[in-house]
């Protein structure tokens, strides 16, 4: 068997990549052979000491490591090591991916944020918990929330120096707090343990998420935008009473968002299983390939789902929400992916009114009132659920008043645009997320996602026709 090759040219060394293993072949080149892995897709090089007859390690992602030796002190063999990883493994996904590299980096970053949120994640038990503080608006924040935000916020930084960030937390509460700050500063290092050194460091790096305000990045282009932790109730509720939350990113660019990345730790990688809670036995070390999904795309890239951490086998999948034009299966078929708690996303329950208009007045509700073809979860998880076909229709219609903030929004409309779905306001319009700070414009009352088509339309429709019926309007 014939494997596909790569050669990269370093200095007076010419490595070539075909198949299994590596051997030293002359002054000037070296072959090398890796299963399965092109040159192309190595992710970074590293020189040490000749004298160990290395002088080159290729990290292939995944944790793989190939080691080649001196051509100039004999031929030998060297295997390659696997094991798993939180590094973002350049197999997953197309070589052609627009904003490859800032996805990549993003990619580790948000496995590091997820491998210490799941391990912290309360599991539902009484006697399981976690600390919370109380912000002004009486929303819980988490050890969790702040342990994502340094870790995250610190990757992105360290390779995009120039880059602003906007994201959801800050250290304020922290720093009059100094057995808090510990408690977050040991959640990391239980993980990670090279990644923050001091409480200084945490707290500068969850920091980072105000800069988008400071006068050097008055003009800046790139803003990555952040929610730590996007359904911290769910993250509280916990993993045995399925709790969905997620890490959400975006990169928007002049305005629009470009890059959206959903790391949701709890959810099911199947797309029709609804075991959203963890079994009493279920253990993390073992459910790799049933829990656990990252959802990314790009602009004019396509929406794709990775595993939640790498094993550096399994290659990304193209997603695409459900066909829109009706072809398999028609709008009162369609199924609502909505929140679990209704007094927030839709305290006047207009949800149940589109409902009945699309599915009809008898189908459409459960002897409770609730909606009968829906799924419930917390979080931007719901998006990643349209993308992938697991639901048509999500509604976020939150108390008149209230503004939005652009990290609920700006990583999910990446990831279902991608996947040909559609993202507007109530009106149909599209939601604009360029204006300066971190909140969308206060003309947004609500927010529609659907798989697109003639179902959105039906959806726009339907909430405006509900508008009048509540309002006595003719």
């Amino acid at each position: 068997m014939r494997w596909p090759s790569r050669q990269l040219h370093m200095g007076r060394y010419q490595y070539r990549c075909t198949g299994m293993m590596m051997r030293s072949c002359g002054s000037v080149s070296m072959v090398a052979t890796l299963v399965g892995l092109a040159l192309s897709r190595v992710a970074s090089v590293e020189c040490v000491s000749s004298s160990t007859r290395v002088v080159s390690a290729f990290s292939l992602g995944a944790g793989r490591r190939c080691c080649f030796l001196d051509p100039n002190q004999g031929s030998g063999w060297s295997t390659v090591s696997r094991q798993m990883s939180s590094s973002a493994s350049t197999e997953e996904l197309p070589m052609d991916l627009p904003r490859r590299e800032d996805v990549m980096v993003a990619v580790e970053a948000m496995r590091k944020a997820c491998r210490i949120t799941r391990a912290i994640q309360p599991s539902g038990k009484e006697d399981d918990g976690i600390s919370t503080v109380t912000k002004v608006d009486a929303s819980p924040v988490t050890v969790g929330d702040f342990c994502a935000q340094a870790v995250t916020l610190r990757h992105l930084n360290q390779h995009f120096p120039q880059d602003a960030f906007v994201a959801e937390e800050g250290s304020a509460a922290l720093r009059s707090d100094q057995d808090l700050s510990k408690e977050i500063l040991n959640a990391i290092q239980s993980q990670l343990p090279k990644e923050v050194d001091s409480i200084s460091t945490l707290l500068d790096n969850i920091d980072l998420g105000q800069s988008f305000s400071l006068p050097k990045h008055k003009n800046t282009k790139r803003i990555w935008c952040l929610d730590p932790i996007d359904g911290t109730k769910g993250f509280l509720r916990g993993k045995l009473t399925g709790g969905q939350y997620c890490v959400a990113l975006a990169l928007i660019e002049d305005g629009v968002p470009v890059v959206g990345i959903l790391g949701c730790p709890n959810l099911p990688v199947e797309v029709d299983d609804d075991g959203y809670a963890w079994d009493e036995a279920e253990e993390e070390a073992t459910n790799g390939k049933t829990r656990g999904c990252l959802f990314v795309a790009t602009r004019g890239g396509g929406c794709y789902q990775l595993p939640l951490f790498s094993s550096g086998d399994t290659p990304a999948k193209r997603l695409h929400v459900t066909p829109n034009d009706a072809s398999a299966m028609s709008i009162s078929e369609a199924r609502f992916c909505i929140g679990v708690e209704r007094s927030f996303g839709d305290p006047l329950g207009q949800s149940m009114a589109i409902a009945k208009i699309l599915h009809g007045e008898d189908e459409a509700l459960d002897g409770e009132g609730q909606i009968i073809r829906a799924r419930r979860m917390d979080s931007q998880v719901k998006y990643g659920v349209l993308a992938r076909g697991g639901a048509e229709i999500y509604i976020r219609l939150p108390k008149a008043g209230y503004v939005e903030y652009k990290w609920d929004h700006a990583a999910g409309s990446v990831v279902i645009q991608e996947a040909g779905g559609e993202m507007t306001n109530v009106d149909g319009r599209p939601i604009d997320f360029g204006l300066y700070g971190n909140k969308l414009s206060d003309t947004v009352r609500g927010v529609i996602g659907s798989n697109g088509g003639i179902f959105h339309k039906a959806l726009v429709d339907a909430y405006q026709r509900q508008e009048k019926e509540r309002n006595n309007i003719s």
